[in-house]
């Protein structure tokens, strides 16, 4: 499992499109990678225990991750509706990126997946992750349990 700080870093040092890493977007990106691992791994890429609040898969570990390490820095600005968004970014160039070759292919994978997309899309994206779609606001998500479950029914479909 990676280091949280890690996998922020990466994607902050990797993601082409710098403007658009608000914390939103940066957390459920994140999020896809943890799906995604857990898919293809059987575990998560982070420690992160997430929670289904009304928008979607959340947590506050990333934001507080980039107000307290210095590495990072929170920036605030208005997005093209008017609205205020956070933007997290890299204050240090000198970090040492941390992840296995394998970690590095998840979160390149959520990278290409997602570069592409703006807002509506990318949470529809989000939206339709089996852990989401079968899950409870305001409970948390187990993406191990959604993914044997995912892996069930799509074992039953195939039979069918």
């Amino acid at each position: 499992m990676a280091d949280l700080k890690n996998v922020v870093a990466y994607l902050v040092t990797h993601y082409p499109h710098k403007n658009e890493l608000s914390k939103a977007r940066l957390t459920k990106m994140i999020y896809l990678a943890d799906w995604k691992s857990t898919l293809d791994r059987g575990e998560p890429i982070t420690d992160i225990s997430w929670k289904f609040n009304h928008y979607g898969p959340y947590v506050d570990d990333i934001y507080k991750l980039a107000l307290d390490d210095p590495n990072f820095e929170v920036q605030s600005e208005l997005n093209r509706y008017g609205h205020l968004k956070e933007r997290i970014v890299m204050k240090s160039k000198n970090i040492d990126i941390r992840v296995s070759d394998e970690e590095a292919s998840i979160l390149d994978h959520v990278i290409e997946q997602t570069r592409r997309l703006t807002w509506d899309p990318f949470i529809k994206l989000v939206y339709s992750t089996y852990p989401v779609l079968s899950g409870t606001r305001g409970e948390k998500l187990d993406l191990l349990k959604a993914a044997q479950q995912y892996r069930n029914v799509k074992a039953h479909f195939a039979r069918s």
